[in-house]
């Protein structure tokens, strides 16, 4: 688990309290289930640091989610980790919050070079993409331009901790903005 992630559930648990706790055995089911063409963003703000943690089954972003059997097949998923690793081009945040991006870390077992990538019968991608504002005062929300880019994407369930702020919400190609 990425620091981030850790810091997102301990925060998120925290702060909902005894309420989110009487759900908590749902949820914890419905968060690892894998289910095609939907995903799961995680934002947290902390002081000027931004993560966005997504995680999505491959064949959501891919149209398939095996090891990759044809020269086709493999140039997707390279493309599909180019893709990834430009941030700009996957969320849109207020350019008065003067954010830029410090990190992306892209994991997945289509984007190991190793024989257990063959094993693959249900891969999921798992990216942190990291941020530092400079005036975090200024990011109440964001555009997910990935519906735009992942057509076999159709909804993106949302949690949001930014300082005292939780939110949940669920994005859809028609409904792509998330306000805290």
């Amino acid at each position: 688990m990425h620091l981030y992630s850790g810091l997102f559930i301990y925060g998120l648990f925290i702060s909902i309290g005894s309420l989110f706790f009487a759900a908590t055995p749902a949820l914890a089911h419905k968060q690892h289930a894998h289910v095609h063409g939907a995903a799961k963003l995680n934002i947290v703000m902390e002081g000027k640091v931004l993560i966005l943690a997504l995680e999505s089954p491959m064949e959501s972003l891919l149209g398939f989610e095996h090891a990759p059997r044809n020269p086709q097949e493999q140039a997707a998923v390279d493309a599909l980790k180019k893709q990834l690793s430009i941030p700009a081009q996957l969320f849109d945040l207020p350019d008065k919050a003067g954010c830029k991006s410090t990190k992306t870390t892209l994991e997945s077992p289509l984007f190991e070079n190793n024989e257990h990538q063959h094993d693959t019968h249900h891969a999921d991608l798992d990216a942190e993409f990291a941020y530092e504002c400079n005036q975090p005062s200024e990011l109440k929300g964001l555009i997910v331009r990935l519906f735009e880019q992942f057509p076999h994407l159709y909804k993106i369930d949302v949690q949001v901790v930014a300082g005292q702020t939780q939110k949940i919400a669920r994005l859809s190609p028609g409904q792509n903005q998330v306000a805290w």
